[in-house]
C-alpha cells in the first residue's frame, strides 16, 4: 500500500478504527504513515474529547500525552505484532539514551538475554520499575531518606517498607524546594536525596545554577537521586538538558526518566536510569528482566520524531497559558507550573468539587488533597484546546451553582 494511498485510507469519513487497525496489521512490517494525522485517526478515533479514551469523557488528571503517542512509535508496534511470540529488543535504544545525554555509549543486541558490562544507562518497564530497583539497591533498615513534602514520595514510601526512615522537608512559599532545608537534613544515617524537577505535584523546576551547588553540598557517600520524568516540558530549552552532565563529576548522582509524558507512551510502560556503571550494575541486581519486543521498539522509534515531541510540547504550553488566562479572569489561585500540569487553589472542599465535575461533567481531575494532603488544591493537566476548554467551562458551572 502505497503512503498517500495509507494516508487517504486512514482519514477517509467512512472508514472505522477498528477497520483501519485490520488492513495494517494485514500488512504489518510494510506500512509507512505521511502524516500525524494519518496516525491521530487511527489510535484515538475522531472524538475531540482525547485519544486513547471513550468519546465524552476528559481525563485530565493522570498527566497523559493528549495528543497520543509518535506516529513511529505505532508503526514501530505494528511492524512487530506478528512477532510478539518471540524474545527480543531493539539494539539500538541503549545507545540511542547514552548519546542524548552525552555518556559513554554502550550498545545492546537484539536479545535481552545478553549482559551489557559497563552501561551508563538502564531501561526499566516506566521509571518506577527503575526506582523500585534503587530502594532495593541502596536502602536498608535503620538508613533515612530524604525528599520534599509534599512530594512524588515514591522512595520515602518505599522507605516504608523497608524499614526505613523517611525524613520529608516541608516546601518553601510557592510549592518550591528547600534545597538547603534537604542538605541540612542529610546524617550520618542518610542512604539517599531525592530531587524532582519538576515537581510532582509542584510543577517547579529546580534550575542547574541551583541544582549543582545542592548536589557539591551533598557527602560523596549519600545517593542524590533526581526523578526528572516531567522535564522535557521545562519552558527554557536549556532546562531540559536536565542533571546528567553532573555525573561525570558526581559519581553519586542518579537521573530517572520516562517514556510516559512527553513520548506519549504512558501504556507502554518505558523508563530509564542514567547513572554511572557501578550504580547501573548494582541495580540491575536488583530487577527483573521487565522490557518487552514492542516497547523498547517503540520507545527508539519515538526518539527519533522531534516533530512529535516538538508538537507534545508547545500543546502543553498553549494550555497551560490557556489556564493561567482563565484563572486570572477567574480570580484562581495558581502555581505556574515548568511541568505539564498545573496546581490550582480551589479554596473550597476539593472532595465535593472534583466529585462534582465528574459525576455532572465527565471531567476528571486530580485530588490534590486526596493524594498529597493539600487542603483546597486541584492538579490539572494541559489536554487539547477542547479538554481545557471543556474542564473550565464545568469547573464554572460547579463553583457557580456550589
Amino acid at each position: 500500500m502505497s503512503e498517500s494511498r495509507n494516508e487517504a485510507a486512514a482519514t477517509g469519513a467512512g472508514l472505522s478504527r477498528r477497520g483501519f487497525l485490520k488492513g495494517a496489521l494485514a500488512g504489518a512490517g510494510a506500512i509507512s504513515f505521511g502524516s500525524y494525522e494519518a496516525v491521530a485517526q487511527m489510535v484515538g478515533g475522531p472524538s475531540v474529547r482525547g485519544w486513547g479514551v471513550p468519546p465524552g469523557l476528559v481525563r485530565i488528571d493522570s498527566n497523559e500525552n493528549a495528543l497520543g503517542p509518535s506516529p513511529r512509535a505505532v508503526e514501530a508496534v505494528l511492524s512487530l505484532v506478528t512477532s510478539i511470540n518471540r524474545y527480543g529488543q531493539n539494539p539500538n535504544l541503549l545507545g540511542k539514551l547514552a548519546r542524548r545525554h552525552s555518556v559513554p555509549v554502550v550498545e545492546w543486541t537484539d536479545s535481552p538475554f545478553a549482559p551489557v558490562p559497563d552501561a551508563w544507562i538502564a531501561v526499566g518497564a516506566g521509571s518506577s520499575d527503575l526506582l523500585f530497583a534503587i530502594g532495593h539497591a541502596y536502602i536498608r533498615e535503620g538508613t533515612e531518606v530524604v525528599e520534599s513534602l509534599p512530594g512524588f514520595g515514591f522512595i520515602t514510601r518505599f522507605a516504608g517498607v523497608a524499614n526505613a526512615e523517611p525524613v520529608r522537608v516541608p516546601l518553601l512559599e510557592g510549592m518550591k524546594p528547600d534545597l538547603d532545608g534537604l542538605s541540612a537534613a542529610v546524617t550520618d544515617r542518610t542512604a539517599m536525596v531525592v530531587v524532582t524537577s519538576p515537581g510532582n505535584p509542584t510543577g517547579q523546576l529546580t534550575p542547574m545554577s541551583m541544582l549543582k551547588p545542592f548536589v557539591e553540598s551533598i557527602p560523596e557517600r549519600v545517593l542524590v537521586l533526581v526523578d526528572e520524568a516531567y522535564i522535557e516540558f521545562a519552558e527554557n530549552e536549556a532546562d531540559r538538558e536536565g542533571a546528567a552532565s553532573l555525573i561525570a563529576d558526581h559519581p553519586n548522582v542518579i537521573v530517572t526518566r520516562t517514556f510516559s509524558k512527553v513520548f506519549g507512551m504512558a501504556g507502554m510502560r518505558v523508563g530509564y536510569a542514567v547513572a554511572r556503571p557501578e550504580i547501573i550494575a548494582r541495580i540491575g541486581q536488583h530487577r527483573a528482566n521487565t522490557l518487552t519486543l514492542l516497547s523498547t521498539h517503540a520507545a527508539a522509534a519515538a526518539l527519533d520524531d522531534t516533530d512529535h515531541l516538538r508538537r507534545s510540547q508547545e500543546l502543553v504550553s498553549r494550555g497551560k497559558r490557556y489556564f493561567y488566562e482563565q484563572l486570572d479572569a477567574m480570580g484562581i489561585e495558581y502555581a505556574p507550573s515548568e511541568s505539564s500540569f498545573v496546581m490550582m487553589d480551589m479554596k473550597t472542599d476539593v472532595d465535593e468539587l472534583v466529585r462534582r465535575l465528574r459525576e455532572d461533567h465527565n471531567v476528571l481531575v486530580g485530588n490534590a488533597r486526596a493524594r498529597w494532603n493539600i487542603e483546597g488544591w486541584i492538579r490539572v493537566t494541559a489536554g487539547l484546546p477542547e479538554e481545557n476548554e471543556a474542564f473550565i467551562a464545568a469547573l464554572k458551572k460547579v463553583l457557580v451553582s456550589s
